[in-house]
């Protein structure tokens, strides 16, 4: 079966809103995963109703450390990803292509793909991995197709990529599975993610095509497990090793089905993250320590209903794509605007 149809067939009904969609979220990763665990909040049986959301709609401005800087239009009808490049281009995936275009936004070229791209990743000074449904393929920066790998799994869909040495790790939504393959050969040689295997593991609970993972400066996976609501910490051969985050709807936490759907890492270790529906870009401590706020609801979405849909029915796509440039600004990919949006340190905090 298609994993797209699979997350087309699904929706969570809740009469909250946000709220409703955590509760929902919770039920689903409850019948996902029989086994309590001990790291999930509960939520209380009348969560379902007297929800007012409007107190979470706007950022308190004593803790945003970052500002809106401009942006611009991408040209597509659909974004999907982006990617910084090493000499500051920005590559943005969308309908069936990536583009790239300079700091300022001027288009410097296009490679076309046989299909939607789903992930994109600039993984080296002269290459670029394109992750398309259940394969990828690797290019030079020119366009220059060096591999398409072998088809990854009949549910394979593959939401995210990272690189170490001679190993591409692709989170696989479809199976819900971290794959390890051979940078060369496009082979599968590993694989993690089912509960317990390898021991300990807490099992990925992946309620919609929103799975993200990245490499950070501490030789680390950092994987969201969007729908146990929270950021996973394993070794490069899929050893658990830590978690933070959980359910909530305060700015510190994560709401809805499945939250963060996106994040990326700073020099320092630092995790930036993205969440849909009570759309949100904030910066949290490498251990979980909630910093401080990029942008929140009320300078991301303008139409808040439907961005509030996303929050139980996932179905419903709103999740912007967050990448970090060098002098320090973060760029979020707007799927409602299709453009890039820039967001620079406030002077206090550069």
């Amino acid at each position: 079966m298609n994993p797209r149809g699979k997350w087309a067939r699904r929706t969570f009904i809740g009469g909250g809103l946000v709220g409703a969609g955590a509760v929902v979220g919770q039920m689903v990763r409850r019948m996902q995963d029989p086994v309590p665990d001990p790291n999930r909040a509960e939520i209380p049986p009348d969560a379902l109703t007297g929800y007012d959301v409007s107190e979470f709609e706007k950022t308190d401005p004593k803790l945003l450390l970052y500002r809106p800087d401009g942006g611009f239009e991408t040209g597509f009808e659909r974004v999907k990803r982006m990617a910084v490049g090493p000499d500051g281009s920005i590559w943005v995936a969308g309908d069936r292509s990536v583009r790239r275009f300079s700091p300022a936004g001027e288009r410097l070229g296009e490679i076309e793909l046989s299909r939607p791209p789903h992930s994109v990743r600039i993984t080296g000074p002269d290459e670029m991995i394109v992750a398309l449904g259940n394969f990828f393929e690797v290019y030079d920066l020119s366009g220059h197709r060096k591999l398409a790998s072998p088809r990854l799994g009949e549910n394979a869909f593959i939401t995210s990529l990272a690189v170490r040495d001679r190993t591409v790790y692709l989170a696989d939504g479809g199976s819900r599975e971290v794959l390890l393959c051979d940078r060369g050969t496009g082979e599968i040689t590993g694989r993690f993610g089912k509960k317990d295997q390898p021991p300990g593991a807490p099992g990925f609970v992946v309620p919609s095509p929103y799975f993200d993972l990245v490499i950070g400066p501490d030789s680390k996976l950092h994987v969201s497990n969007t729908g146990r609501l929270r950021v996973e910490t394993y070794t490069l051969d899929g050893r658990f090793e830590s978690s933070w985050g959980g359910p909530g709807m305060a700015i510190d936490r994560f709401c809805g089905c499945c939250n963060p759907v996106y994040l990326t890492l700073t020099p320092s270790g630092d995790v930036i993250t993205s969440e849909k529906g009570l759309a949100r870009v904030n910066v949290y401590g490498a251990d979980g320590t909630f910093k401080g706020a990029v942008a929140g609801p009320e300078t991301l979405v303008d139409d808040k209903e439907l961005a509030k849909r996303a929050c139980n029915d996932c179905r419903v796509g709103a999740g912007f794509d967050v990448a970090l440039e060098s002098r320090g600004s973060i760029l979020a990919l707007d799927p409602f605007r299709k453009t890039i949006r820039r967001f620079i340190p406030l002077p206090a905090h550069v």
